[in-house]
């Protein structure tokens, strides 16, 4: 049979209609949509975060925001309006550029996991309750030949807002760092001012893992750790039997009980969500830290000789698996001993733990981080004939070693510094200074060193000498930020008034907040730009007290230092929030966003 042409052209059209209809109603399901919160409950005056997901099917795509031409659809979130919450800024992901048959130029897409994200802030009298955001998710799906209809999903986001009270725990750190913390792991890194969480996210779990081996590494080169290297070669060196394989296994075995005690730390940070920090402001913790640095100061000044314990030195002289029981013992002993003096390196990396509330998180950080720390044991272990390489003979390394021992002393004052008035501090490290200088420098009458030794001697007194001096010469006063302690009448009347608040949350013991107020708070151009803010204090030293619960829970503080912006509508600029150290230039950078300029 002859089909005529019209009846042919019509048939054609009538099969593709139902074609591109078929896929317009099935656009829809080509992004799968969900939506993830910060945190697992909210406060009345507190904020959070709000991603928004979606999973584009495999072989199509949708458009970026913004979209390479002006027609394009962008992908796009919006919300509703809410009655006491305010939302901020959209934060749309870095495009993917594609060429595309049908188009002329490359364009900016999104393909896979789209994540949108977005603060929000709470008023503070926002009662508890079930709340729902509601928005809408709009965007146009392509593939390589062609472009359907653009679709709008909407979009319900369900958020319980709790009391006081209540817990607030972050949650979801893959997608939101723990908070955006900006944490120190030290500068030995130069990872000062690296987000965590955005390494994670950008750089992926395998670099991450790297860089915190090798800070594990150089965690090797703090006081504490290196009195262990000759115990450990001298351990190790008995247990030879002329086979380098049986000394192998004994120093995996060792590596093993140092790896369980960081695990353990990292697993403990996890499942509690507290700050490494939190634990020193009890002073029996403090007083304890500073014990054992002046046990190991003593030891190097040949006072006592460390060695492993008699239970262990009894199970080595035994048979094989003492020997391996042994090793593992010794492991968990350093592990235990280094703890105190790496601790203040590593207290971004627990509180980024901390935040996450993932015991997987913390057991395979801090796992890494005990691999860096241990395994050049291992390697001493193996080749314990390498002792004899090692300084440790000679006049010379005698008084280094009190070198090390007087630092050792130092260390123990800064841990307990806290206890004391800070009237007191700057004396005590001129006493320790003066007898630390005079004693390198002229006491120490050993011999043998030469001339360039003698040399040396005398100008580290003079330099211990200088340091002390120069402890209780009173610091020239120069401009400062004005800060206030903290007053809820004061930031109350500020926000009334619609006037910026700047909250700086510190404590005695935390080593970066002091880093801030001599660095970052002292430079002229940040004092500057803070002027306009009321500058507040708060003091968490005590970061469990009573006092301080409900402002760590109200304003979400997981670690010290934070610092939390208020804009002019009494709001927090999350984007602003910094936590951690940050130097002056990038500190400017967040209080220029603040402000909206």
């Amino acid at each position: 049979m002859k089909i005529k042409p019209a009846y042919l052209a019509l048939w054609i059209g009538l099969m593709t209609m139902g074609w591109v209809q078929a896929q317009l109603m099935s656009a829809e399901s080509l992004v799968k949509i969900k939506t993830v919160l910060s945190v697992d409950t909210v406060h009345p005056g507190s904020s959070f975060q709000v991603a928004v997901i979606g999973e584009v099917e495999e072989g199509w795509h949708v458009n970026a925001n913004p979209p390479t031409l002006e027609y394009l659809i962008p992908t796009e979130f919006k919300v509703e309006p809410m009655d006491a919450f305010t939302f901020g800024k959209m934060q749309y992901p870095e495009a993917m550029r594609l060429k595309f048959d049908f188009a002329d130029q490359e364009l900016d897409v999104y393909e896979g996991r789209v994540i949108i994200r977005f603060p929000v802030s709470i008023g503070g009298g926002e009662q508890p309750g079930e709340k729902v955001i509601e928005g809408t998710f709009r965007y146009q799906a392509c593939n390589d030949q062609i472009c359907l209809a653009p679709v709008t999903q909407e979009v319900r986001i369900p958020i319980r807002v709790a009391s006081l009270q209540e817990p607030s725990r972050p949650i979801n750190s893959d997608l939101f760092g723990a908070v955006a913390l900006d944490q120190s792991l030290g500068g030995t890194l130069g990872l000062a001012e690296t987000n965590l969480g955005l390494l994670i996210e950008e750089r992926g779990w395998f670099l991450t893992l790297l860089a915190i081996f090798v800070l594990g590494l150089a965690l090797n080169l703090t006081p504490c750790v290196y009195p262990m290297i000759p115990v450990t070669i001298g351990y190790f060196s008995k247990q030879s039997e002329g086979r380098t394989s049986r000394v192998f296994g004994l120093a995996l075995m060792y590596l093993l009980g140092i790896s369980v005690t960081y695990s353990l730390i990292g697993v403990v940070a996890a499942v509690t969500g507290s700050l490494f920090g939190s634990l020193l402001q009890n002073p029996w913790v403090l007083v304890g830290i500073a014990l054992i640095m002046v046990a190991l100061a003593l030891s190097l000044f040949g006072v006592y000789q460390i060695q492993a314990p008699n239970f262990i030195r009894q199970k080595v002289s035994g048979d094989t698996g003492g020997g391996v029981l042994g090793a593992l013992s010794m492991g968990l002993v350093v592990g235990i001993v280094a703890a105190p003096c790496v601790g203040p390196v590593t207290i971004g990396l627990l509180t980024y733990v901390g935040a996450t509330g993932n015991p997987w998180v913390g057991f395979w950080m801090f796992f890494t981080l005990s691999l860096g720390l241990g395994i050049p044991y291992v390697a001493l272990g193996t080749f314990s004939s390498g002792l004899k390489k090692l300084p440790r003979s000679g006049v010379w390394m005698i008084w280094v070693e009190k070198l090390f021992g007087f630092a050792l002393l130092g260390l123990a004052l800064f841990f307990v510094a806290p206890l004391f008035p800070a009237g007191v501090v700057p004396w005590l490290v001129l006493a320790l200074a003066l007898v630390s200088g005079v004693w390198l420098g002229w006491l120490d009458k050993d011999s043998g060193g030469g001339t360039a030794f003698n040399w040396l001697k005398k100008a580290t007194g003079l330099a211990a000498v200088a340091i002390g001096v120069f402890a209780v010469i009173p610091a020239t006063p120069g401009a400062a930020i004005a800060w206030q302690d903290y007053d809820p009448a004061l930031f109350d009347q500020a926000r009334d008034e619609g006037r910026p608040i700047l909250l700086d949350f510190t404590a005695d013991w935390c080593i970066p907040c002091r880093e801030l107020d001599r660095f970052t708070f002292s430079d002229e151009e940040v004092i500057s730009a803070v002027n306009p803010f009321l500058a507040l204090k708060v003091d968490l030293t005590h970061f469990e007290s009573p006092e301080a619960r409900p402002l760590r829970e109200q304003f979400g503080v997981v670690g010290v230092p934070t610092l939390v912006f208020i804009d002019v509508q009494g709001r927090e600029v999350q984007e602003s929030r910094v936590v951690g150290y940050l130097g002056p230039d990038d500190f400017l950078q967040q209080v220029k966003r603040a402000l909206g300029s």
